[in-house]
Parts: C-alpha cells; sequence; structure tokens
C-alpha cells in the first residue's frame, strides 16, 4: 500500500497554478510588514482554484459558505507565503544556482507532456515555446520567474532548519497504538471507538477510511440515474418505466454506457471519469450496497429505488475483500505519523511568525468562512 504523504508547505508554494502575476499597479487584499499582497495576485489563485472546482466537484461552490471559505483559505496562503519568505531573507538562507537549476529543469520537464492528447514531447523548440507562453500568461519574465523559484527554495531550506529538524521518527509502539485505533475504527464497534481519546481518534478515522478504500470489497459500475420529478405515484411510476426502458437498453448492447448517460441519466457526474465509478462497500446504505454487489459482472441490474429516483447499473469489474498486517502499513503509518509532527511545529512556527508580525488584511469575511478556512489547515 502506498500512501501519499501530508503535504508540509503551504499551497502558494508549489509552483503549477501559482505563478504570482508580476504587475504592481494594483489594489493591495494585505500587507504582511509593510509588503502587499496584489488584489491581481490574490484574484488570480482564487479563480484558478474556483475553475478547478467547476471541473471536478461544482457541487460544492452551490454553497455561498464554501466560495467565502475557499477565498479565506487564499489570503492565509498569500501571507503564509509571504511571512516565510521574508524570514528565509532574514535568516539568510542561501539557494545555490545548481539548486535554482535543478529546479527549473523540473517545472520545465512538465511542458514535455501535451496537455490535449498526453503524448510526450520531444522537440525542444515547442517545449521552450510552451513554457515561454506560460511565463507570458502569467505576466512573468524569465528573471522574475527564476527569483520566485529562488524564494520558494529558500523556503523549503528554512522549514527543513526549523521544523522539520526538529521532528523524530515516531516509535514502533506509536506506530502499533495507532493501527489498533484505525482496526478499532474499521471495525465499526461504536461503544469502543467513543471511547478513544478525541486526538487519537481524530488521527484514526482519515487512515480508516483510506484503508478501507483500499481493501474494501469494491465494483466498477456505470451507472444511470433517472431521477423522481416529485414524489407523487405516477412520477415515481413513470421513473421506473424510463429506468426499465434503460436497461433494456444497457442490455441489447447498441450504445455505449457513455452514450447512454449522457441521453438518459439525470446524474453526469460518471462522465467525468469515462462514464464508471468505484463503488466501495459498506459506503452506500445496506439494501444499496446488497442490490448493487449481487450483480455479476457485465450485467446489469434491474431499477434500484432511492429517496429521490430509480439507479440502473451495469457492473464491469469486482474486486474481493483485501486483508493486510501491521507489518505491510506500518511503514506508512510511521510516515503519517512523522507528517503529523511535522504539521503541528509549522502550525506553531508559523504562530509565533504572526505574533511578532504586522499583518493588515483589507477584505472581510465573515465568521463562517473564517471557521471553515481553520478546518482546512488542520
Amino acid at each position: 500500500m502506498k500512501m501519499n504523504k501530508l503535504l508540509i508547505m503551504p499551497a502558494v508554494l508549489l509552483m503549477g497554478a501559482t505563478l504570482a502575476s508580476a504587475k504592481v499597479v494594483d489594489s493591495n487584499v494585505a500587507t504582511v510588514n509593510g509588503q502587499a499582497i496584489l488584489s491581481s495576485q490574490y484574484n488570480k489563485m482564487v479563480n484558478a482554484i474556483l475553475e478547478g472546482y467547476k471541473a471536478k466537484n461544482p457541487q460544492i461552490l452551490q454553497d455561498p459558505q464554501n466560495v467565502a471559505a475557499i477565498k479565506q483559505q487564499v489570503l492565509n496562503d498569500l501571507i503564509t507565503d509571504s511571512l516565510l519568505t521574508q524570514n528565509a531573507k532574514k535568516e539568510g538562507i542561501k539557494v545555490k544556482d545548481s539548486e535554482l537549476a535543478d529546479a527549473v529543469k523540473e517545472i520545465k520537464g512538465r511542458f514535455t507532456i501535451d496537455p490535449l492528447t498526453g503524448q510526450r514531447i520531444t522537440d525542444q523548440k515547442q517545449i521552450d515555446a510552451a513554457f515561454n507562453a506560460e511565463l507570458k500568461k502569467e505576466d512573468l519574465t524569465y528573471q522574475q520567474f527564476e527569483a520566485k523559484i529562488k524564494d520558494q527554495i529558500a523556503v523549503r531550506k528554512l522549514i527543513d532548519n526549523v521544523v522539520n529538524s526538529k521532528v523524530t521518527p515516531p516509535t514502533k509502539e506509536q506506530v502499533k497504538s495507532l493501527y489498533d485505533d484505525v482496526i478499532l475504527v474499521m471495525s465499526g464497534d461504536e461503544q469502543k471507538i467513543k471511547a478513544l481519546p478525541k486526538n487519537r481518534l481524530e488521527q484514526a478515522v482519515p487512515l480508516a477510511a483510506k484503508l478501507n478504500q483500499l481493501t474494501a470489497e469494491q465494483i466498477k459500475i456505470s451507472p444511470v440515474f433517472i431521477k423522481f420529478k416529485d414524489n407523487t405515484p405516477a412520477s415515481i411510476k413513470n421513473a421506473e418505466d424510463n429506468a426499465k426502458t434503460v436497461r433494456a437498453k444497457i442490455k441489447k448492447g447498441d450504445e455505449t454506457m457513455v452514450k447512454i448517460i449522457e441521453s438518459y441519466s439525470d446524474d453526469k457526474t460518471p462522465l467525468q471519469t469515462g462514464g464508471e465509478m468505484i463503488l466501495i462497500k459498506g459506503v452506500m446504505p445496506k439494501d444499496f450496497d446488497d442490490q448493487v454487489f449481487s450483480v455479476k459482472v457485465g450485467d446489469v441490474s434491474k431499477p434500484i429505488k432511492t429517496d429521490n429516483g430509480y439507479y440502473v447499473i451495469k457492473v464491469q469489474e469486482k474486486k474481493a475483500k483485501r486483508d493486510f498486517t501491521f507489518e505491510q502499513v506500518a511503514p506508512d503509518m510511521g510516515q503519517y505519523l512523522a507528517a503529523i509532527k511535522m504539521q503541528e511545529e509549522m502550525n506553531s512556527y508559523l504562530n509565533n511568525l504572526k505574533e511578532k508580525s504586522k499583518i493588515k488584511v483589507m477584505i472581510k469575511f465573515d465568521e463562517p468562512a473564517k471557521e471553515a478556512a481553520k478546518k482546512e489547515t488542520k
């Protein structure tokens, strides 16, 4: 099992969608020790993140509080970026020419893949043209780009010096304790789970969810959803008849599942992943699970009634539940505990920086947005 490490660096320090505008004729959204954070920089980052949600999770943006929380988090990250960059310079952290060259090479390497076709580009002139076009799009000269990357490297080195160096690897006993908590959460024993201390429960829950996702029985499905127009008997009967018609079309096999979902489903979400979705056993209500998981690979379910409509599901693939041992997951759990400790050290360091700094924010956010943004950083 391979588990992603927690990101310790603020999102704004990662190269990619975070190239900031170089224009300075602008209003300020905040100042950090007199250094301005420009509205153009802030708006560019906000818009990039919102576009990402529109493409992958548009329902998130339906709640204005979520949008406000995203904006608050962007501002928080920009303030953090400014604080860390300033402190790296204050500490006199140096960046070697070779370190800068390696970082620039890695970033340029991202332009060796055509974003439209996914094919690798080998023509160096074409790669350079794509890279330079991105710089122009972000209003950056090459010198400004290099300066920004140099600042980012300096910040990483600062964090290594003042944060990561303080973190010692967790003991085997600590890892085993986390493992036992995760197994308990996965067991579903509510009484014993409630008895866990809050901090241990907060650590175990996300790991239990991840392990369950990786090891639980699961199936790959192509779902078609026929929504009730209302809750009248006539509407429910009409939806059921439509679901039966769709089932017949799927079984006939004249059209692809993508085409059928496009034409008949009231939920187009599966189209984002080629008309297929992974369903993990235990996530949906038991009655729904029992009906779906009883369908054989290649077969199509009868209409499955839910509170809002009927599902017709074609099962593409099945994976049986897999067991795991402590020895198999211990390395990843150790990394997870170390990452949590690094995040705690990072938060402490940043809080200390903020207390010593003069930070002025020109944008007002309501309290629910602030609380949501705080939770996002934990």
